[in-house]
């Protein structure tokens, strides 16, 4: 019925010439379409950062982590350092990244907040669960 609803909106929305040349198939597989990933995204010469900012009772830190595609070759740059990213590399990216969007707060005092930039748009989150620890393991995996 959801589907149903938004073909209808983008029908009404599109000029007739467009939506005469949109064909729909139904989905029934039922899955929900997997959304891809920044590091999937990136086109040649595009970048992003990962700011990760750690705070609690015995301290803090921050670093930041920038990705970039230079004519199809991945790097990650970060305290000082430039790798070419693996096929493992990017799988660590494209796991830290898809946990990173289906966090929840926590309680712990130590609490570690990720800022995602993508061009114009920026994501934000807070990790207060002691637990997850997504951005130690990032660079862990691609250290």
């Amino acid at each position: 019925m959801n589907h149903l609803i938004t073909i209808l909106l983008f029908a009404l929305v599109m000029p007739n010439s467009i939506a005469a040349n949109i064909s729909i198939q139904k989905d029934t597989s039922n899955s929900q379409e997997t959304e891809l990933t920044i590091i999937e995204s990136l086109n040649d010469g595009d970048s992003y950062s990962i700011e990760i900012t750690s705070v609690g009772c015995f301290g803090g830190s921050r670093q930041t982590v920038l990705v970039s595609n230079a004519e199809g070759i991945l790097t990650a740059s970060f305290q000082d350092t430039v790798i070419t990213l693996t096929n493992s590399d990017i799988e660590a990216f494209k796991t830290f990244e898809n946990q990173l969007k289906s966090l929840s707060m926590g309680g712990c005092t130590t609490v570690d907040t990720y800022v995602v930039r993508y061009g114009n748009q920026v994501f934000t989150t807070s990790d207060g669960t002691c637990s997850w620890n997504g951005g130690k393991k990032l660079l862990k995996a691609i250290s």
